[in-house]
């Protein structure tokens, strides 16, 4: 088929029209049921074909809708001249051929719309080159059988010679062509069928929505079919069972919400039901009470009746409306009790993920999405129900002035009231992610307190057994040793001066371990005294300046923040030391507001990062033990570690 011009779509639009008006105002010899059927099907084919085509120009859908249409209304244009002429001046050959090419024009329009337009629905694609060939051929064997049939196959025309048709005696091979063409309109017809299936069944969501309004409509014309050659099928049927069709390729081609089964199913169930319960108003108030009135004829009953209709009609509506609703879409019909049900699940909830976990089964099986997930700002999947494609609609989640998360979902355009909805209920999700997040992370903080209280204990047993206990069993021994010499008589000062030493060395190594527990120079200077002597320990012999910015004087402290405070200043010192490149380094403390604040900045080369060295991970934990935070600036200028803690921290007992 050569290409339409978008240009001359609405003339070969107006060709058709023109056509079956032509049709309507010369013939006389068909009821007006059949003109009038005929032209509504012809402008609706073309109406719909020239809005694909200035729309999508070129799309083979359209092209065919038009090309349809265009043949159908001339070949009804040429018939009806024919007739027409034909009727005044039967020996006029010219009349008859007329007639005999409308005839064919006619059929070949019908052969596109019904055979043609299936295959390449919804995406101008044919499924192969054998069903358009087959399509082809049906509609040439149509076209050289209705040229060349002695008799017309127009039944109007069948009482005059075919001027165009081959002789009677080769009546046999214009019949075979006829039912060659009927057989493979079949075939064509059967393929059809089976392409628009296959699409529907592998294609996406869009496709089999489109496939599925197209399927409807073109089944009408199918259950017709077979009683086309009957002597009870009119031209108007074969028109409206057609009509239809266009109608159904508009909605499918540019409706956004291709369909929506439960807004039909919504409207119709209430208009349905509204028209029944006023039917039985009405009967009910001409008849029961015109029964009880014992004047059944009053003329006022029918005034009274409509009356009453006019009183009930608004709270009527109302009342199926909201009956229909919660039958077609649950209660996502009343977003008040979404949000009030949602409200309450989330003051009950203890369990984050599983709450998550529900909300977007609810929004699924609901609200009728086809996928939904839930996610943190990391990109981490808290939750999900189906699978969630790579392109989806959004909705940032967000709780306290910030962006916790997202929301996605995969579905076909939602309304306007459902996506207000569902904005609102983003922000109580929104809170839960928030609540997820902080409970991760109070749980994360105390697995980190428990394997870290672990670890200590580990270290000090550690310490005990395998240097405080083998040197105190030792020590045993040579008293052991002492006990046997004196016993014997004999010289004993040397094992002594022994035993002294050994204690002396035992000594030490319970210092040590105390001192592993708690700095003893906390005790002894307090902790910004303490601060200062292990600066000067670390720094001295560096050649790194240092300056100290610390209360002189020494208050009392709990003591889970002075050992906290003192192991992040050594920790920040060290790192300045061993891997700043620093030439100065700067102290600096303060205590108020309920909080200690302390501050090691150097000028070296920067680059550290919360999180990725041992020593930063260890400053970390210890200021999440007891509530406080830690912040490191590092940038090529240098790196600034500030830590605040609580002062309201408990010390155990």
């Amino acid at each position: 088929m050569h290409a339409i011009r978008v240009s001359t779509a609405p003339l070969l639009a107006a060709l058709a029209i023109a056509g079956v008006v032509v049709a309507a105002a010369v013939t006389g010899s068909r009821p007006l049921a059949d003109d009038l059927a005929i032209g509504v099907a012809v402008t609706t084919y073309a109406f719909v074909a020239v809005v694909i085509e200035l729309a999508r120009p070129g799309h083979p859908v359209g092209r065919l809708m038009l090309a349809g249409a265009t043949a159908w209304g001339i070949g009804e244009a040429l018939l009806a001249l024919g007739l027409a002429g034909v009727a005044a001046a039967p020996d006029r050959a010219a009349y008859v051929v007329l007639g005999v090419v409308g005839s064919a024009a006619r059929g070949c329009g019908w052969l596109l719309l019904i055979l043609a337009l299936p295959l390449v629905f919804p995406d101008g694609r044919a499924p192969g080159r054998a069903p358009v060939a087959l399509v082809a051929g049906c509609v040439s064997a149509f076209t050289v059988a209705t040229l060349l049939a002695p008799v017309p196959l127009e039944s109007r025309l069948e009482t005059v010679a075919n001027p165009l048709g081959l002789p009677e005696s080769w009546r046999p091979l214009a019949d075979l062509l006829a039912l060659g063409a009927l057989a493979a309109a079949f075939v064509a017809l059967l393929i059809a069928v089976v392409t628009l299936v296959r699409r529907w069944r592998t294609g996406g969501e869009l496709v089999r929505q489109q496939i599925l309004v197209f399927g409807v409509a073109f089944a009408v014309p199918l259950l017709l079919l077979p009683f086309v050659a009957t002597p009870w099928a009119q031209p108007w049927m074969f028109a409206l069972v057609t009509l239809p069709v266009p109608a159904a390729v508009a909605v499918a081609m540019f409706q956004r919400r291709l369909y929506d089964l439960q807004f039909a199913a919504n409207r119709t169930l209430t208009y349905v039901a509204l028209s029944v319960m006023l039917a039985v108003v009405y009967a009910f108030v001409v008849g029961g009470v015109g029964v009880v009135l014992h004047d059944s004829g009053a003329p006022w009953l029918p005034l009274a009746a409509a009356g009453v209709i006019a009183v009930v009609f608004a709270p009527l509506r109302d009342s199926l409306q909201r009956a229909a609703n919660r039958l077609t879409h649950g209660r996502w019909s009343t977003p008040a009790e979404v949000l009030a049900d949602t409200g309450r699940r989330l003051a009950d909830a203890a369990d984050g993920p599983a709450l998550l976990a529900s909300l977007t089964h609810e929004l699924v099986h609901g609200l009728g999405v086809t996928a939904a997930e839930i996610r943190d700002t990391t990109g981490r999947q808290l939750a999900a129900t189906g699978t969630v494609p790579d392109e989806v609609e959004t909705l940032p989640l967000t709780a306290y002035g910030g962006q916790v998360g997202e929301l996605r979902w995969a579905s076909q355009p939602l309304r306007p009231g459902e996506r207000a909805l569902l904005a609102d209920l983003a922000h109580q999700i929104g809170g839960v992610v928030h609540t997820t997040a902080l409970l991760e992370s109070l749980r994360e903080a105390r697995e980190e307190l428990v394997v870290g209280r672990e670890q200590e204990r580990r270290r000090l047993r550690r310490d005990l057994h395998d240097g405080l206990g083998p040197q105190l069993a030792a020590l045993g021994l040579q008293l052991d040793t002492v006990h046997n010499l004196l016993a014997a008589g004999r010289p004993v000062d040397d094992r002594i001066a022994r035993l002294r030493a050994g204690l002396q060395d035992t000594v030490v190594e319970v210092r040590q371990i105390v001192e592993g527990l708690r700095p003893p120079a906390i005790d002894e200077l307090g902790l910004f005294g303490a601060v200062a002597e292990l600066g000067h320990q670390l720094i001295d012999g560096s050649g790194v300046v240092l300056a100290l910015e610390l209360p002189e004087e020494r208050r009392a402290l709990p003591a889970a923040v002075e050992v906290a405070a003192y192991r992040v200043a050594q920790e920040a010192l060290t790192n300045v030391v061993r891997h700043a490149g620093a030439t100065c380094c700067r102290v600096k403390g303060a205590v108020g507001d309920g909080h200690l604040v302390l501050e090691v900045v150097d000028d070296g080369v920067g680059g550290a990062r919360p999180g990725r060295g041992v020593g930063l991970r260890s400053m970390r934990d210890r200021a999440r033990e007891i509530g406080g935070r830690i912040e490191v600036d590092s940038t090529c200028g240098g790196t600034t570690v500030t830590i605040s803690l609580p002062l309201a921290v408990e010390t155990a007992s």
